[in-house]
């Protein structure tokens, strides 16, 4: 293997993630777009919760919520989830967001999906403050999702009152 082949995505690697597989076995019965949902909103919450390099209670707890309401999850499985993501994140923290937002865009309206951008917000709102990091992740995010920019000003709107430029 060269030196190049390590950037060439077409030679990427199959295998599932930790996360991936965690969900097919936990949740054998749930039909396969649901469980791509799951995956994919549980790794980009996560993503958003760890752009900073540390994932506080409060952030993990917001992760749990998300999944207990969007995939209606029990607080156990919500919360098992949620953990495996958190800890995933943090091996493949350059895994590229995008790879999720591309199965997204093939089961969401732009509805969806800007409700997704809302709650990737208030995950990182959880710990009361947005960082600068933690939105331009969610910009990037956005994009992936094939949103507008004023998809993007909406959903942080959601949280003005934790922006720290917004309150000086």
């Amino acid at each position: 293997m060269s030196f190049w082949d390590i950037f060439n995505t077409k030679q990427e690697s199959k295998r599932l993630t930790n996360l991936q597989q965690s969900i097919i076995e936990h949740f054998p019965t749930m039909d396969e777009e649901k469980r791509i949902l799951l995956a994919s909103l549980a790794a980009l919450c996560a993503r958003v919760a760890y752009v900073d390099f540390n994932v506080c209670e409060k952030e993990q707890e917001a992760i749990e919520k998300a999944l207990e309401k969007w995939m209606e999850l029990p607080e156990d499985q919500a919360k098992f989830i949620a953990e495996i993501a958190v800890l995933e994140v943090k091996e493949l923290a350059g895994l590229d967001a995008r790879k999720y937002c591309t199965t997204l865009n093939d089961f969401l309206d732009n509805t969806k999906k800007m409700h997704i951008l809302e709650t990737l917000f208030q995950v990182s709102a959880a710990d009361d403050h947005v960082e600068a990091k933690e939105s331009e992740e969610i910009r990037v995010i956005a994009t992936g999702l094939l949103l507008e920019h004023k998809h993007f000003v909406a959903a942080r709107a959601t949280v003005a009152k934790f922006i720290g430029a917004l309150n000086k």
